[in-house]
């Protein structure tokens, strides 16, 4: 059985409301990241705004751990990447979300203890904060490169958890039908197209073949289940009964 990677901690630098630290630890709670660390927040701790805003993740608050400083919320993790959206004065890498996941990925592979900074609301990291960190991240935007602490908390969970997903990128869902098997679908062509013949909408003998594939198409990218299958037949009788009715009144 496989171990489960260990995801990246997520430490919040200097955060101003209780708010947005229960936001981001709703974001966290949905992509799997578990570890927060607080450094020096500007509220006191714990808040009950940031319980009301969590929303189900009250257990990651509940086992968040306060530090005074950078130092001592980056003490242990072998690589910190931090997030920023301004330019450094300072030569820096500078990674998209995705590939600062497939580093973290590839960090927690190797049994590295990792993590991801985030800066305060009004101001973001300041220079010291960042020369404790191994790269920085920055995520592309249209406009407002500045996001909501807990946008971006969810944007770099996603691209952790999506990292690794196995779920299909396109699926059809049937409830509690199935997909049609093609006997099934040639039975309703041939039911289909006996009325159509019987209606005289197929009379061009001519194109009737192209007519009858152009329909079978028409139905083949349907992807029809089951029971669609089954209403389909229920529409054809219906109609051909209708028909019949009219001409014998």
């Amino acid at each position: 059985m496989t171990t489960p990677l260990a995801p990246p901690a997520v430490i919040l630098s200097h955060p101003q409301m209780g708010e947005n630290v229960g936001a981001a630890a709703r974001a966290m709670k949905n992509f799997g990241l578990a570890q927060l660390r607080l450094i020096a927040p500007k509220f006191e701790w714990p808040n009950d705004r940031a319980q009301m805003l969590a929303s189900g993740a009250g257990d990651i608050l509940q086992t968040a751990t306060l530090h005074a400083d950078a130092a001592g919320g980056l003490a242990g993790f072998n690589l910190v990447l931090a997030t920023t959206a301004r330019g450094r004065d300072i030569p820096r890498e500078v990674l998209t979300p995705a590939e600062a996941a497939a580093r973290l990925r590839d960090a927690a592979h190797r049994g590295l203890k990792t993590a991801i900074l985030f800066g305060g609301e009004r101001a973001g990291l300041d220079n010291d904060e960042i020369s404790l960190c191994d790269a920085l991240i920055t995520i592309p935007t249209a406009e407002f490169s500045s996001l909501n602490l807990g946008q971006a908390v969810l944007l770099l969970g996603y691209e952790w958890f999506q990292a690794v997903d196995k779920t299909p990128a396109s699926e059809l869902v049937t409830n509690e039908t199935r997909p049609a098997v093609k006997a099934e679908l040639l039975n309703f062509f041939e039911h289909l197209e006996k009325e159509l013949d019987d209606c005289g909408f197929l009379r061009n003998a001519e194109k009737r073949p192209s007519m009858v594939r152009n329909i079978r198409n028409l139905f083949q990218r349907a992807a029809l289940t089951h029971q669609e299958i089954r209403t389909l037949h229920g529409i054809v009788a219906e109609l051909a009964t209708y028909r019949q009715r009219r001409k014998k009144g």
